[in-house]
């Protein structure tokens, strides 16, 4: 039942949460004046865009991580493409797309650190030239989610080896015999050259596409918030300070994905490397980070923004303004029906 609510009931209310959150997010970028945010607009439609898919993959591809001696693996876990015996093409793509999906959002942050960098520095492709900004963000994406997605179907697919390595361990806490299931996973060591070269390659490969990312995303707004101060000096108060606080909140959405898709990835990638096993309740975790950051990160930005932020506590204080009228309203009514009604009594008696 525990695990019913971690791979079934959780996703779909994440993904309920995701598709409530982003819609007001896009709600109130649109209804702003076109001219304070620019093209930043549809770059941010984008990002919510991705959430919302991103959100939906969560809920038909639900994640199980799993670490064991010198190896750590994925699965699919409950719906369409799990099912024991059923080791498809078409299930394996799905589970390799469903982890992919992860690192793609490292291409849609970066696309954002781009345009404030072109922003700050005053580029065409901000602005007449838009359109090949955002194909070349797509083509980011794109890039980012194929490189991931062959690596894990070339050196990231367990072989017979790993398997039978995990088959026990698998029989025991799942019940389920390993070499009948689409399975992710590397083997460090005790396996034979060809098996363990093949977890090493994996492993590096998706280690530099994260940590380069990572490093590129503080790189890049360092060198916005350096061309952010020198422009105060030739710009409006008002306008660099809109600038620095779209930076703070881009830095802030940089920041709730690292912290709940990097970190747990880097749980379950290195700890094989020493044989150390991690508990399970430690495995839930890490899956259920993973399928946060859709409805977390547009939540992040409207309070980093004020004029976001403003707007949606003046929306909650209408309606709490609202509710404490009709429940006056409603104490009003109670208490002259109740006078009324001592009243008859008092008739009644004389």
């Amino acid at each position: 039942m525990f695990e019913d609510w971690i791979y079934k009931y959780l996703p779909r209310t994440f993904c309920a949460l995701t598709f409530l959150v982003n819609p007001i997010f896009i709600y109130l970028i649109f209804s702003e004046k076109s001219s304070k945010f620019g093209n930043y607009r549809y770059l941010l439609l984008y990002f919510a865009i991705f959430n919302l898919l991103y959100s939906i993959m969560n809920v038909l591809v639900p994640l199980d991580i799993h670490t064991f001696g010198y190896s750590f693996f994925l699965i699919v876990r409950h719906g369409w493409f799990q099912t024991e015996g059923n080791s498809s093409q078409l299930n394996f793509h799905m589970l390799i797309a469903r982890t992919s999906s992860v690192s793609s959002s490292y291409a849609v942050l970066m696309s954002h650190f781009i345009y404030r960098y072109l922003v700050i520095s005053d580029s065409s492709l901000t602005r007449h030239h838009f359109h090949w900004f955002m194909t070349g963000s797509v083509y980011m994406l794109f890039a980012y989610f194929s490189v991931w997605h062959a690596t894990c179907y070339f050196p990231g697919k367990a072989n017979s080896e790993l398997l039978e390595y995990v088959s026990e361990d698998f029989q025991e806490n799942f019940g389920m015999d390993s070499r009948n299931l689409n399975v992710i996973g590397t083997l460090f060591s005790v396996g034979s050259h060809e098996t363990t070269l093949r977890a090493w390659t994996a492993m590096s490969i998706w280690s530099t596409i994260s940590i380069a990312s990572i490093i590129t995303f503080f790189v890049m707004a360092g060198l916005v918030m350096r061309k952010l101060r020198k422009m105060t000096v030739r710009t409006s108060q008002k306008t660099s300070q809109f600038q620095f606080e779209l930076l703070r909140a881009l830095i802030v959405q940089t920041v709730t994905p690292i912290c709940f898709s990097f970190s747990p990835c880097l749980l379950c990638w290195y700890s094989p490397i020493f044989g150390i096993k991690l508990d399970r309740w430690l495995n839930y975790l890490e899956v259920t980070a993973l399928g946060l950051f859709s409805f977390m990160d547009p939540i992040a930005i409207i309070l980093c923004l004020p004029i976001f932020r403003y707007r949606i506590f003046n929306v909650i204080n209408c309606i709490a303004r609202a509710c404490a009228k009709n429940q006056s309203d409603n104490d009003s009514k109670r208490e002259n029906s109740t006078q009324t009604i001592n009243l008859r009594k008092a008739i009644s008696i004389h």
